[in-house]
């Protein structure tokens, strides 16, 4: 334990997921002696229109839905928030439990229960992967697939359970925007320019993508490419996220085996004990 947290002592760590949402990354990283640096490049909001969920409700209580996945715990709050909005969390819960509903990731599945909403299948592997290889033994050809999420999500997942067979429909519950703190922007820019932050950690493709309109704002995409590669070391959650970053010409260093924040930094750890990064920084 003492050379786990040796290993990240005064390094600091880009933390890119929503403000609210990433002070238990924090924690984990004080506690291995790191710093955490919080720089949301997602901002999460609730939509006004809730008519796409009554109409996802009726399609519950009817029975018509064989799949309910629920891909974050942004996902389940929304969904439920939107029900509630409309005096339907009991109609919401009572059409779920006519149907098989997937939470991808034990933290979905969690907040899901919180709801008393019944999961039916976690994953083994918490990503879009995982849940098409946990599908892959189910018959879905034909199936009705709802997936409530953000109105930013990337198509490929819809694409790859409609090349099995399945009838997939979105069920958008909120947006997710780039947030609007100029200063903290700013304040990033600057320390990635001077080499202030040794890692950044990507919580999505959506954060990769975000975080380049950030930088892109005040630095040519080339020049943001080569600082990143060469001043930091680049963490990716999982390999979507990895290959949002690929197509932004980044180079991935890192990708945990399991898709965990936790085993995010053991991994960093361990690549920078394999290529002897120890130089300390500090803000």
């Amino acid at each position: 334990m003492v050379q786990t947290a040796s290993l990240l002592k005064n390094k600091v760590i880009a933390l890119t997921r929503p403000a609210g949402q990433a002070e238990e990354a924090g924690q984990l990283i004080h506690a291995r002696g790191g710093i955490p640096y919080y720089i949301p490049a997602i901002e999460i909001k609730p939509l006004n229109n809730t008519e796409h969920v009554k109409q996802f409700i009726t399609e519950l209580t009817t029975g018509t839905v064989d799949y309910v996945i629920l891909m974050s715990t942004n996902g389940v709050k929304h969904l439920y928030e939107a029900a509630q909005n409309i005096n339907q969390t009991d109609t919401l819960r009572t059409g779920l439990a006519k149907t098989f509903v997937i939470g991808v990731g034990p933290r979905t599945a969690q907040e899901l229960e919180t709801y008393n909403i019944h999961v039916d299948l976690i994953p083994e592997k918490y990503s879009s992967e995982g849940l098409l290889e946990a599908l892959k033994d189910k018959d879905i050809k034909g199936k009705n697939i709802r997936i409530p999420r953000t109105t930013s999500a990337t198509p490929t997942l819809n694409n790859q359970l409609a090349n099995m067979g399945a009838n997939v429909q979105e069920i958008h519950v909120y947006e997710s925007n780039i947030p609007i703190n100029e200063e903290l922007k700013n304040k990033f820019h600057n320390d990635l320019i001077n080499g202030q932050i040794n890692a950044i950690l990507f919580g999505s493709g959506l954060s990769a993508k975000n975080i380049f309109k950030m930088l892109t704002e005040k630095t040519p995409i080339q020049q943001i490419q080569k600082i990143i590669t060469e001043k930091t070391t680049t963490v990716a959650i999982g390999p979507t996220t990895a290959q949002a970053l690929k197509e932004l010409n980044i180079k991935v260093d890192v990708t945990p085996k399991n898709y965990l924040f936790e085993e995010a930094l053991n991994a960093l750890e361990e690549h920078w004990k394999k290529t002897k990064q120890f130089t300390q920084t500090t803000l």
